[in-house]
């Protein structure tokens, strides 16, 4: 019997833990022999995706939830045998707010119901409705997420709607984001029906044929929201129970050798030989790794930059709220002078994440626009978010802090040339067959999007153990 194939995955985040299983689980499939390792930096696995539950409180460090509408993250949740602890967001969730002009202002949820709401003014309502008459581009070239919203929609939707909608996303500054890498949906909707009203009347007119096409509106992106019963920790956790010994915690890998036949993989104070690797740890991490191995690659990973998120969990009475909101929560624009990019109200998205009576704001301070977020100690921290809530709310009292989180590496920005950056990493990939990149710092910063590379990654490296053609 021929030895197994070695395989290292580095990185214990979402990322890693997924495509770590899936090619373990495949290669039993395949009946293909690996030794695998997963190797995290940290004392802990899970990343960013990890759960606190405080007092009855379910603190997030990262994202609250998924969207079902990746089969990826469906298939992959089937696998795990966790169907029964999937939890759905609660109804209520369907309600958005953005904060503008001191008022409360419910996002529409049809794309159309925009020019009658009161977010904003009747002449941003009116360049607007203009978009049917704007060209569509065509040099290639490509153009910031805040150019692309002020060319087709004007700057009263690139600046109140289109700037909080992507700060809750992506942390990040619509003045820098690439388009193409963040929203490529976008850039194939205006090339293929030469604009987005154009693209919505089209796709509404396949719906009534029965063509089944969907998408999503303004007020958020087509599926709908899900957690598990415990958290989104609760993912990473089962992902790490089931890699048991295959998962290495505390050990952090320094460099990447490659001699032409297999791979070095240096650790502080020892040294494995493999097969094939996987880089699924962020791109800041991944930057000194591949630098022995790739120069190029490396100033192109070291180019990615990542914004700061502070994560403040908090606890408050319903009676303490004298603006209680009914909803998913509420995002807020740069103009309204605030550090908070929005707070989640978590315990009306998700049932049972917090006590009766009891009320979790879960509020994200910094990103993109405000980097110094990190040089706050955790009293003053609290003390801003306070205010901005009470400025949102009216607080009759003040929140008990539960958990803070502080990421001074939170979300990888896709800033322009983004995609050439990720160009770099390919080509790195097709010299070295048996070495692949993933993680959010490439192709989509969702869990959706990590578990959705995870898939992709594991078939290739399996592929080129098996020695198919990739």
């Amino acid at each position: 019997m021929s030895a197994p194939h070695r395989v290292v995955v580095i990185g214990g985040g979402v990322a890693g833990l997924a495509t770590g299983w899936l090619i373990d689980q495949q290669a039993r499939q395949r009946g293909i022999q690996i030794a695998l390792q997963v190797l995290e930096a940290s004392a802990e696995p899970g990343g960013h995706t990890r759960t606190d539950v405080v007092d009855g409180f379910t603190c997030e460090w990262g994202s609250n939830g998924y969207l079902d509408n990746e089969p990826a993250t469906l298939d992959l949740i089937d696998q795990l045998g966790m169907g029964d602890r999937v939890l759905a967001a609660d109804q209520r969730a369907a309600k958005r707010f953005v904060y503008h002009s001191g008022q409360m202002h419910e996002l529409p949820t049809k794309p159309g119901a925009f020019l009658l709401s009161d977010i904003v003014s009747v002449r941003d309502k009116a360049r607007m409705a203009l978009e049917l008459a704007v060209p569509a581009k065509q040099d290639g070239l490509d153009e910031t997420v805040y150019d692309f919203g002020r060319r087709r929609l004007g700057e009263g939707f690139a600046d109140y709607l289109l700037d909080p909608m992507v700060s809750g996303i992506f942390a990040g500054n619509t003045r820098e984001l690439s388009l193409a890498a963040v929203f490529p949906k976008m850039v194939a909707l205006e090339q293929d029906y030469g604009g987005l009203f154009r693209a919505l009347f089209a796709k509404g007119l396949q719906r009534l044929r029965g063509g089944g096409a969907t998408g999503g509106g303004p007020a958020g992106p087509a599926g709908a929201l899900h957690t598990f019963r415990d958290g989104m920790g609760e993912l990473t956790t089962k992902l790490a129970v089931e890699l048991g010994a295959l998962l290495r915690t505390d050990a952090p890998v320094v460099s990447l050798g490659h001699d032409g036949g297999s791979f070095s993989v240096h650790l502080t104070g020892d040294t494995l030989e493999a097969d094939a690797v996987v880089l699924a740890c962020p791109a800041h991490a991944a930057t000194d790794i591949v630098a022995d191995l790739s120069g190029p690659t490396a100033r192109a990973l070291g180019e990615i930059p990542f914004a700061p998120v502070s994560v403040a969990c908090q606890a408050i009475a319903v009676e303490q709220l004298a603006r209680p909101l009914e909803g998913f929560g509420v995002l807020v624009p740069r103009s309204e002078g605030q550090r908070s990019l929005g707070t989640l109200c978590s315990d009306r998205i998700f049932t049972g994440q917090a006590p009766a009576g009891m009320r979790l704001l879960r509020t994200l301070v910094g990103g993109a626009h405000d980097p110094s977020v990190v040089q706050l100690s955790e009293a003053e921290l609290l003390a801003c978010v306070d205010a901005d809530l009470d400025t949102l709310f009216g607080l009759r009292g003040r929140p008990q802090a539960l958990r803070c989180y502080r990421h001074e590496r939170a979300i990888a920005q896709y800033t322009v040339g983004h995609l050439d950056r990720v160009a770099v990493t390919e080509r790195l990939e097709a010299e070295l067959p048996r070495l692949s990149f993933t993680g959010a710092s490439y192709r989509g910063v969702s869990v959706n999007a990590c578990i959705k590379d995870a898939f992709r990654v594991a078939d290739r490296v399996l592929a080129q153990l098996d020695g198919d053609t990739y």
